[in-house]
Parts: structure tokens; sequence; C-alpha cells
């Protein structure tokens, strides 16, 4: 059985180290544990990127009779040595995995263990999580196809189902809610002469069966004496799934200094550096260290080593120069401890400058990890700090630097456009009362032009860096065709034919709506206005309506124009990408609209909080999104991915992970007066840094992504603008 390990625990404390991120309690009757986890799978194939999603989705809690008191989110948080409890009852609970109500791909899965620490002594905990989903999946006998065609088997609970279309041999996954005990099962599809045929069923108690299989058997039977014609049976086993693989979570090997830390530069004088220690441990064999530096030309006529495969006469010209390593590798408890020497005599001789060394871990199974040490040699009384990206807006930037000599009276910096002759100073505000070595200080610079290289140095009135660091506003970009002037009849995507686009031509296209679904019923939910606007020839109007034959057979559209692509039409349902690439960071969005709501007359879902009859309600929104596109084999890049079927239905929630910032304005009735008026919309940011996408959506009907509201509201917009 092939095995994937991706990281929880493993090697010893490194009381060396001099430092421990973990809470410490009063040490009378402290003992302590490491902690192994392992995730049994039925998968019989798993890739190094499944492998690495599951170890990052891998929550950990322990827990005494007073509550939770860790809790570890992803691999990367899992402390690699012990971690030190008091001594009593714990237990540790993990889950893994996506907790979907139904998939054919996602799983989750969950365990618990129960263990005791004892005063003085380190216990080794291993938590195995097992499948939490149950499962179906449906064969068929050959003599079905006989005299039934078109026909699928649908298998879920009220919160979601899976389609099992045709000879689907997929194994289907389901999370049971707190709502459903059981699994229902319909079988449909047509008789040879076109006869609709129904045939359900209910699986009970299948929530209290994790980790099992439903195997949905379908027999005909064309003798049935007693009935006197052929009968259809569905009957049901029930088998454990088996465990075709085990994944460890383990992670890349992990760096960290003896008495400083990566993310800050090591400050000294010349000849006060002393020694610095790197420590690499892993919960495997380290079986790489890659050391790049400009230190090491003189020595070894590179910039690069490789401590393990490196010639003994190098290695010895490395220890001549001060630079020593040893590396302690545990077979039995499978884990390393890395340690790497700079001696006094290397260092106290670094010159005044700037100098970093590169470390590059690599472990048995090829995952890598890599670390830059900076180390800052000068008697200057004030040190330049990078500039943070995340720190410089359009208008604003943030500048920070550090105090590095005793006497230091007067902080600040100086800065200027770049290629301009004169500089600005702007005061420095210290981290502390006094201006101590070691103590930070930083400036707000405003009223700065958007898109505009800047340049800055640190001073203390009469000193000024030599190093200058620069930087460059954000561009206070506005969003295309703003003033929905811009409309065209063409085929983008899937279309059979032409569709009404908020775009000049398919190259152009930014905005997007439900058209493309609604246009294989002859209709367009959102078109051009000349009747009512705010500016130019036109705005957009959205208008919900019946899409269908007869106003019998079809469904429920909502007016809508988004920010995105529409990607394909299943049926009458649709799959949306939302989001645009952008990387500016407004405080508001402006638009004006005009809202003509109906009464509701189509409510399909439970979800919707209107009843048929009420007034219906409009919606806009505005969503700030990080790079992370969605997942989805089919519909790749994306950051976010719309499917209103039922069946698969997947929305937006401002509570992504990849949601930076939101803005939202609901309409709860009918807008004032005759004319358009302008809403601002405030963004809320719950992540200061700069987004990679932008989503905006504008609804008729606030619920349309569950067939709900009324035929005829009307939301008419107009001249977007964003505020900065």
């Amino acid at each position: 059985m092939k095995k994937y390990r991706i990281i929880l625990a493993g090697v010893a404390a490194m009381a060396l180290m001099g430092s421990c991120s973990e809470e410490r309690f009063d040490t009378t009757g402290e003992g302590a544990i490491t902690l192994t986890t392992k995730i049994n799978t039925d998968m019989t194939v798993v890739s190094r990127s499944l492998a690495d999603d599951l170890a990052e989705s891998t929550i950990i809690w322990i827990s005494n009779d007073k509550g939770a008191i860790r809790k570890y989110n992803g691999a990367s948080e899992i402390p690699t040595g012990e971690i030190p409890l008091l001594s009593g009852s714990y237990v540790a609970q993990v889950w893994a995995g996506d907790s979907v109500s139904a998939s054919f791909e996602q799983r989750c899965f969950k365990g618990r263990e129960a263990f005791t620490v004892s005063a003085g002594q380190t216990s080794r905990v291993e938590i195995t999580a097992k499948l939490a989903n149950v499962a179906a999946s449906v064969v068929y006998d050959e003599g079905v196809d006989e005299v039934l065609r078109n026909y699928s088997m649908t298998v879920g609970h009220d919160r979601g189902e899976l389609v099992f279309e045709g000879r689907d041999e997929r194994r289907g996954y389901f999370m049971m809610p707190s709502t459903s005990d059981d699994l229902t099962y319909t079988l449909e599809g047509e008789l040879n002469d076109g006869t609709p045929f129904v045939l359900q069923g209910t699986i009970a108690d299948a929530k209290s069966h994790p980790a099992t299989e439903y195997v949905l058997h379908v027999k005909y039977d064309a003798e049935t004496p007693d009935l006197g014609g052929g009968v259809f049976t569905i009957t049901v086993d029930e088998t454990s799934i088996e465990i075709q693989d085990t994944i460890e979570i383990i992670t890349a090997p992990i760096f960290s200094g003896y008495g400083f830390d990566f993310e800050n530069p090591i400050r000294s004088k010349a000849g006060e550096v002393g020694r610095l220690t790197v420590y690499a441990s892993s919960a495997t064999e380290i079986t790489a260290l890659e050391m790049d530096s400009k230190l090491f030309e003189p020595i070894v006529d590179g910039n690069g080593v490789e401590l393990f495969g490196m010639a003994d006469t190098q290695r010895q010209k490395l220890i001549d120069a001060g630079i020593n390593y040893t590396l302690n590798y545990d077979a039995e408890a499978d884990n390393s401890l890395l340690q790497v020497n700079f001696e006094e005599s290397l260092t106290n001789a670094l010159l005044d400058g700037t100098h970093e060394i590169v470390f590059r871990a690599k472990d048995r199974d090829g995952r890598t990890s890599e670390v830059t040490l900076t180390i800052v040699i000068s008697d200057n009384p004030v040190s330049i700090e990078p500039v943070n990206e995340n720190e410089v807006y359009s208008n604003r930037a943030t500048l920070r630097a550090l105090v590095t000599k005793e006497n230091v009276e007067t902080i600040g910096f100086n800065y200027r456009k770049s290629g301009d002759a004169d500089w600005t100073f702007v005061e420095g505000i210290a981290g502390s009362r006094t201006y101590a070595v070691g103590t930070p200080y930083y400036a707000v610079i405003e009223n700065l032009e958007p898109g505009t290289d800047y340049e800055y140095v640190a001073t203390d009135g009469t000193f000024a860096t030599s190093e200058i660091n620069k930087f460059t506003t954000e561009l206070q970009a506005q969003l295309p065709n703003a003033g929905m002037e811009d409309w065209a009849e063409f085929r983008s995507g899937e279309d059979t034919k032409d569709v009404v686009h908020i775009a000049a031509d398919a190259s152009s296209m930014f905005w997007d709506s439900g058209n493309h679904g609604s246009a294989t019923m002859g209709k367009s939910v959102t078109n051009k206005s000349a009747d009512i606007k705010h500016s130019g020839n036109y705005s957009a109007c959205l208008e919900s309506q019946f899409v269908g034959l007869g106003g019998v057979v079809g469904k429920f559209a909502a007016g809508n124009l988004f920010v995105g692509q529409y990607l394909h039409t299943a049926g009458t349902d649709g799959v949306l990408g939302w989001g645009r690439p952008f990387n500016c960071r407004p405080t508001a969005l402006k638009v004006w609209v005009k809202y003509e709501p109906a009464q509701v007359t189509e409510k399909k879902e439970a979800h919707a909080d209107l009843a048929v009859g009420d007034m219906d309600r409009g919606v806009i929104y505005i969503a700030l999104l990080d790079e992370t596109t969605k997942a989805d084999a089919n519909y790749p890049g994306w950051p976010i991915v719309i499917k209103t079927a039922s069946k698969e239905q997947q929305l937006f929630s401002p509570d992504d992970a990849n949601v930076i910032a939101y803005g939202r304005h609901d309409f709860n009735e009918a807008t004032a007066g005759s004319d358009m008026v302008e809403i601002t919309i405030p963004i809320d940011y719950k992540k200061d840094i700069r987004p990679s996408n932008i989503a905006i959506v504008c609804s008729a009907s606030v619920y349309g992504d569950y067939f709900a509201g009324g035929r005829g509201s009307k939301m008419y917009v107009d001249d977007f603008e964003l505020v900065y």
C-alpha cells in the first residue's frame, strides 16, 4: 500500500533553540506530547497536490474537561517538536478535507484519540482520521437497457443530492446533516413507449454508518407470474469502504534561528555579530541542504554549496572559513535535526553592508522549504526597512526604519518623486518613548499621486542612509464600460445564437449577464435602456421574468449583471464565472440606480425568505478577491464559480476565504422619484492587502439564485464609479 506523508509531528524538542512558540504553563506537573496524524482514504491514487491540500485543510483541537486549549489550522501550524501540557486527561480531534453535502470527489475525514499526560514524561499521540462520509453507487443489470432509456438515479438528503446519469459508475459521497438520518433515491427514465418511469426509495439510518457504501442494484425481471408482467426492483447492499491509501501529515523542513528569526534582519556593528546558528528540523529524513550567498565566492569559488553532496575538500574549506554543520537523523523515530554554525571568525569579519544567505532544505519525499538570513553591518544611526507593498495605496504610503545607534535625537524620512531633485522631510513616529537602539519607527506620507514612482531614505536629521528604497503608488483604476454605453449582439462561449452582450465585441468583455441562458428561449433578461439613464445614451435594464414556453415549461430568471462571464448552460441552469483581474483598493462603489420591484410570483426554493405576494427585493454588491482561483477542473482560473442547479448548487458567500473586502446595498423598496438616484456602497476590508480580482453583482431579484422573485421587477444601473 502506497503511503504519502504530509506532516504533523515528529522531531524531539530542540532545547538549544532557546524559544518556543507554544504558550507555556506553570511547569509544575507538566509533561508533553508529540503528535502524529494519519488519514485513511479509499482513494487509490493520491497526487502530491491532493496530499498537500489535505495537509493544509487539517485542523486539530486538543481539549480537556475545561474545554479546548490548543488549535492548529493546517499542517504548517503543527509543532514538529514537543507540545507541553499539564498532567491530566485530554482528547485530540482532527478534521481534514471538505465537508460538502454531496460530491463525487470531495471527502471529509474525522478522528478522535483520548490520551493522558504524565508529569515529566513525553508521550506519542497518534490520531487517525477516517472517512466521515457515507457513499453510494449504482449498478444496473443488463436487462434494464432493454426496457428503460434516458435513465438516471438521484441520491441525496435535504441538504444536497447527486445525479448518476445512465451507467455512471462513480462513487458519490455524502455528509449527513443534523436534519437528515436517511438517504433517499429516485430512479427516473422513460419506458420504450415513452411513458415516464419513476421509482423511489429510502436508505434508513445512513447517518449512523460513516465510511459505508450503499450499492444500489437496479434489476428488471421480465417474467413475474404473480403480477403478469415485468417488474423493476432496487436492492441496496451495505459494505464498509476499504482503505486504499494512508496519508501521513508532514510539513516540509522547518527552519529556525538561535536567538533570532528570519523575518527580521540581524543588525550589528562590524566585529560584533558573534556566532550564528541555524536549525532545520523535519519529521522525516533531510536529504539535502543548499546554501547560496556571495559570502561563499572567496571560499569555494562559487555562490552555492550543497552540504551533503559536496566534496571533502570543499567541506574542509567551509570549516576553515568558519562554517560547519551536524546532522542528527533518528531512523527509528524517522526525524531529523540539522544544525549549521557560522563562527565568529566569519561573522565578525563582515564589512558594512547587507549580507544574505539563502537556505533550501529538502526531505526524503521531495518537500522543500526556503528561508533567507539577512545580516546588516552598519554603524549608521538609523537603518531603512523595505517597503511593505500592502502599505502603499494610491495616495498614501507607510515608510519604516530602525534606530541603530545611541544618542539619536531626531528620526524621520526624506522622500521625493523619482527623478525630482529636492527631498521632502517627514518626522517619524517611534514604537517607544525613547530612541534606544533597536527602536522601530515609521511615517505615513499622504497626498501622493496615483500610479507614481517614489523613493525615500531614512534620516536622523543630519545623516541619511545611502540605501534608497523605492515604491510605486497604486492606480485609481475605474471599471471598463462603467457607463453602460457599449452593447452588441454576438456569440461567445457556448452560444449557439447571437446574445445581447454588455460589450462592443468579445475581446472587450468585462461585464456579462444571464442572457446566454435566457436566449435559448428567445429572451434577454438584461438589455440597454435609452429611456431611463443618468448620462450618455444608455443604462442597463435588468428585468426579472419567466423564461420558458407558455409560462409553464421553463424557469424564473432574475434580471442580472455581473463582472465576469457566463460559462455554461445545463438544461435550465447556469454556471457563471465571477471576477476579473484588478489590483487597486477602492473605499467605496458609487452607482446610479432606479429600482422598480414587483410582487413575488415565483418561489422554487425553501431558502428564499420571501413569500409569494411579498414585494421583491434587489441587491448590488462588490467583492475584492485575492489571487485564489476556484479549483474546478471544468472551469479553471475563475476566483468564483457559481452553479445554480439545486443538485450541485454552488453560491457565493462574503465569508469565502478568498474575499479581501466586501460591500453591499439591499433595495427593500422602490427608489424614490421617477429618475435614477445615486447610491454609495462602502467597502469593508477584512484583509488589508492588494486584491487580484474584482467582482460586482447586480440583481433585480435578490433570491434569483434560488429562482425566487417577481416577474417584472426591474433595476436600471448606470455610471459605476470606484471611490478612493
